[in-house]
């Protein structure tokens, strides 16, 4: 009886050892075996993704800013969780995004939107490559010089709502404007029909909320199982709205293109593109005859248009932003950019010129570098086009407001701010 009874205890008790076990040797194995041991950083983080999740979960995605920190106690090389270096170096940038050799995504970052379909969410280098290389002769030089019509009159758009601001005498988020006229310019590049986005009130404001709400479920989704994502996804609103209330956005990234993708199915002649008057992404991407069938079906296609609609608007307003803050807030580089324009645009109801003439100008190439080439034809278009109509006036806006909160992938306002308000008047050019 006493043998069964230390026997039952011990059954119960083998899960507990095993796991401290197992958990003691992997904590030793992070410490003082693992290749990226040597490098300095906080002991916690090199033990567990726990550090990071808290920054990022807890302290409303302050991760970045934490790193940057311990870049100052530890040096430029640090360990920012059990699997990843971050490093600060510009001389190693070439190397750090070296297009050599075969690398694979990690799963951690992979799942986050639970879009295995689109580019941003493949694993496997190889299938990578094989999406990339389908949508990536859209992006060459003669293609975007032939999309100039349809950026140039997004742009008189985005004025046109301006003028609305300086009639009621009211601020205007610059970063929702940009926002707005980035996703429009998008979506009319990948399904030749405009979100319409820049015709809505308050630069779409409900939307762009919406949407806030569904990147940090996509961000929060990095810390928890990789099954979690799918199936909030796969429930019923009211569940989302109950077990995770910012994953009952989450679906607005596929919503947004869902209909356009399914549109664009239903027109496979070239009537179609003599009625857009330009190519479109996702029109040759559903008829391309390189791309095998499972490439092609409807899901996959609306996960990479998600993908591609979302990360366009983002991160191009994020870029279009901070380089008009940067020259509202120093008048002298304002003017100097200015007299440059004037040579090409005589006074600020001047047509707009050719991008190729915008790229001749020196001044402009400059500040397109400072904005760090992210989003190059709507820099040098959008930007010399708003400064030269409009004087803009800067409201409770300072550089803070222009930062992300959250790194290069996914881009994140900080906590507290409202982002780049101005007010708009009609220019003195």
């Amino acid at each position: 009886m006493l043998g069964a009874v230390q026997f039952g205890l011990f059954s119960l008790l083998l899960p507990v050892i095993a796991t401290a076990l197992y958990g003691a040797g992997l904590a030793f194995y992070r410490l003082f075996l693992s290749p990226l041991s040597k490098f300095p950083g906080p002991k916690l983080a090199a033990l567990t993704r726990k550090y990071e999740s808290y920054y990022e979960a807890v302290q409303n995605y302050e991760y970045l800013w934490k790193i940057k920190k311990l870049h100052q106690k530890y040096g430029p090389i640090i360990r920012i969780n059990p699997h990843e270096l971050h490093i600060d170096d510009p001389d190693f940038f070439d190397k750090l995004n070296s297009f050599q050799g075969k690398w694979d995504k990690d799963p951690y970052t992979a799942h986050q939107f639970a879009n295995p379909g689109s580019s941003v969410g493949t694993i496997d280098h190889d299938l990578h490559r094989k999406r990339r290389a389908a949508v990536l002769p859209f992006f060459s030089k003669q293609k975007i010089y032939a999309l100039e019509p349809v950026i140039q009159s997004t742009i008189d758009r985005l004025c046109n709502k301006m003028e609305e601001y300086i009639k009621s005498g009211r601020p205007l988020n610059l970063r929702n404007a940009y926002k707005c006229f980035a996703a429009d310019v998008v979506a009319e590049y990948c399904f030749a029909e405009s979100g319409g986005l820049l015709e809505k009130p308050d630069f779409s404001l409900a939307h762009w909320k919406e949407h806030q709400q569904g990147l940090k479920a996509g961000l929060r989704a990095r810390y928890l199982p990789t099954w979690y994502m799918p199936v909030v996804r796969g429930a019923p609103e009211w569940i989302r709205a109950t077990v995770d209330p910012a994953a009952k956005h989450f679906e607005v990234w596929h919503r947004d293109v869902d209909g356009p993708v399914r549109r664009m199915e239903d027109k496979k002649n070239e009537d179609f593109f003599e009625k857009a008057g330009h190519r479109t992404i996702f029109h040759e991407l559903i008829n391309s005859e390189i791309l095998p069938p499972q490439e092609k079906q409807t899901i996959r296609v609306i996960q990479e248009a998600g993908a591609m609609v979302g990360a366009g608007g983002e991160s191009t307003s994020q870029v279009l932003t901070a380089l008009t803050f940067a020259l509202v807030a120093n008048p002298d580089k304002l003017k100097k950019l200015r007299e440059e324009l004037r040579t090409i645009m005589p006074d600020s109801n001047s047509p707009m010129p050719s991008l190729k003439q915008l790229e001749k100008l020196p001044y402009l190439t400059g500040c397109v570098k400072e904005g760090l080439r992210l989003a190059n034809a709507e820099l040098y278009m959008a930007v010399p086009t708003v400064l030269a109509r409009f004087d803009l006036e800067l409201f409770q806006s300072d550089p803070w407001d222009t930062e992300m909160a959250v790194d290069s992938e996914h881009h994140s306002p900080r906590v507290g701010s409202t982002g780049v308000e101005v007010y708009a008047r009609r220019s003195t050019y």
